[in-house]
């Protein structure tokens, strides 16, 4: 493990990047990405109290903390295998702190055709189909995480889906992160060929209660006619800080649906962007996050319509108990010219203490004037005479509760396409009211 470095706020990430001494795979065109993302985090200032995109995030809590470079470790099965979904079997990659575990890893239920590995593996043929899209999908102005994250990536996840490919089984990826005051930055690439078809879960979670520091990159390509499912599930130690960005590039007549379950981390900072470039389009960005004690769950999303004739869909979804604190804040930009846009926007919150707290902010900027888009956020609390009526047909506190809760957060999870993940996250949201959200008692 490197040796921790000492910084100011200013230099942070500048800083973690002299402490990190793993060169990775940096050849061919993966080196000048490194060299210019390397030349960005010295650049790019990092983001203070008082930067706009920025006023609800507690950033200092992360810049004054010190981290080192996470090193490989090995871990036991019984850490991991709880979050494993039969679906999976044998489509699953294991990584831990961003190395790839060939030995836990097995593919083989994959189709042929279809690569899913790390980088430094892919065969030369699919390097030159992806190389000009590789890096350039995640276009986050003034932002450093994303070229932080390119400098220090380890293991690059690669996956190509070949034209006409429709793959039936979900691949799994699980990041895991083990270690107290590391960072890691897992990074994947998902290349769909026109008329493919693939379900990608990601699964970020942690072996303990480990105070780390996650920077996150998912990019996605979809070739024409193409459909991708991507489902971020985001459940590290309540003592981690878990910076995304997920980015997606549309084709003519794609269809992008993107899901992110967020339940851990003590700080999460999701920024999740489809850019619908081409015409007959559609993008999903939906969210369910469940946070509670001083959690803070920040989402700032960006649907960027670019061309005409294309739909988009966002519904995200709020539980919060405690002191937690959640951050919406929505953008839907409809371009000049891009007209015969149809986008949908709602953000739904419930309150489930009088102390938790909620910023909403969606956001429409349309340059355009034959458009039907729409926006909407509520804020609220559990009805106390849908619990009377439940309670008054024999439910508990505890089993009203949990019932209004499941039914509020049912609309993200029935979407999901898997449904042994339908089931774990049903069991969470149990979890979570009988054991977090109420005191306990006798049901």
């Amino acid at each position: 493990m490197s040796e921790a470095v000492t910084h100011t706020e200013s230099s942070f990430l500048a800083d973690l990047l002299k402490g990190d001494n793993h060169s990775g795979n940096a050849s061919g065109f993966l080196m000048k990405l490194r060299n210019d993302a390397t030349e960005l985090v010295h650049n790019i200032p990092f983001p203070t109290a008082r930067t706009e995109e920025w006023r609800q995030f507690p950033i200092r809590t992360l810049s004054k903390n010190t981290y080192s470079a996470a090193s490989d470790q090995n871990v036991n099965d019984q850490d991991v295998s709880g979050t494993y979904f039969k679906e999976s079997e044998k489509s699953r990659i294991i990584l831990v702190n961003g190395v790839f575990h060939a030995k836990e890893s097995d593919v083989t239920g994959l189709s042929d055709g279809i690569y899913a590995g790390p980088i430094s593996a892919m065969p030369s043929d699919i390097t030159e189909k992806i190389e000009s899209n590789f890096g350039t999908i995640a276009r986050y102005k003034d932002d450093a995480f994303t070229p932080f994250n390119t400098a220090t990536f380890k293991d690059a996840i690669v996956i190509y889906v070949p034209k006409e490919l429709k793959e039936e089984h979900p691949l799994h990826i699980v990041h895991v992160t083990a270690g107290e005051a590391v960072f890691t930055s897992p990074r994947t690439f998902i290349y769909a060929e026109r008329h493919s078809e693939i379900t990608i879960v990601e699964d970020y979670i942690g072996i303990g209660e480990n105070s780390y520091f996650n920077t996150a990159v998912t990019e996605t390509f979809l070739g024409d006619e193409s459909h991708v499912t991507h489902v971020k599930l985001q459940r590290e130690s309540k003592r981690a800080i878990h910076i995304s960005r997920i980015a997606a590039l549309l084709g003519r007549g794609s269809n992008y649906n993107s899901y992110a379950v967020s339940i851990g981390a003590h700080l999460y900072r999701n920024e999740p962007l489809a850019l619908v470039d081409a015409e007959n389009a559609h993008a999903t960005l939906d969210g369910l996050v469940m946070i509670t004690g001083d959690q803070v769950s920040d989402t700032h999303s960006t649907l960027d319509h670019l061309k005409p004739n294309c739909t988009s869909h966002q519904l995200h979804k709020v539980v919060a108990h405690d002191s937690a604190k959640s951050v919406f804040n929505g953008k839907i930009f409809v371009r000049k010219d891009s007209q015969l846009i149809d986008a949908f926007q709602e953000n739904r919150n419930l309150l489930l203490s009088p102390e938790a707290t909620v910023f909403t902010k969606p956001q429409l900027e349309i340059f355009a004037d034959d458009v039907k888009c729409s926006h909407g956020a509520t804020i609220g609390q559990l009805s106390e005479e849908e619990l009377f009526y439940l309670m008054s047909r024999g439910l508990s506190q505890s089993q009203s509760t949990q019932l209004l809760t499941y039914g509020f957060a049912l609309e993200v999870i029935e979407n999901l396409p898997i449904e042994s993940l339908r089931e774990q996250l049903s069991k969470e949201v149990e979890r979570l009211t009988v054991s977090t959200f109420l005191t306990k008692e006798t049901v």
